[in-house]
């Protein structure tokens, strides 16, 4: 059924046109975004000023979410302007994900996927975010 619905030349650049299906199926049934954006809160939460979170993913989802968790301003997101002057939860330290080299992916073929990221506690986050919830 799902080799029907992709098209021949796709399904000759690419192995099994299911694979991908049922890959999103799993990530939507067993909730996989939804934890790991849960995992990603607790342990910012507990992370010091300046402190470093790596983060391993293996799919797009994954390496968008974990990108562009942290990288947008304090202020919550049903406010309409930012107040915090756009202070962001964390930076990114390498401005690429790092991946496996050559010899890596040939001494092991599920590191093709991997991408680290690391990113760092703002400081100045943590300035801010203290000052707001000091205030009544």
């Amino acid at each position: 059924l799902v080799a029907a619905a992709v098209p021949p030349a796709e399904r000759r650049k690419h192995k099994n046109p299911a694979r991908r299906t049922f890959q999103a199926v799993r990530i939507a049934v067993n909730g996989e975004l939804d934890a790991l954006n849960e995992g990603l809160e607790a342990l910012f939460d507990r992370l010091a000023p300046g402190g470093r979170l790596c983060v391993i993913t293996f799919h797009s989802l994954e390496d968008r979410l974990v990108k562009n968790k942290f990288r947008r301003c304090i202020c919550p997101p049903e406010q309409p302007v930012c107040t915090c002057g756009g202070v962001p939860r964390a930076l990114l330290v390498t401005r690429r994900p790092i991946e496996a080299d050559a010899a890596e992916q040939a001494a092991n073929r599920r590191s093709r996927s991997a991408k680290l990221r690391v990113l760092e506690k703002n400081a100045a986050y943590h300035a801010v975010a203290s000052t707001n919830q000091a205030e009544p």
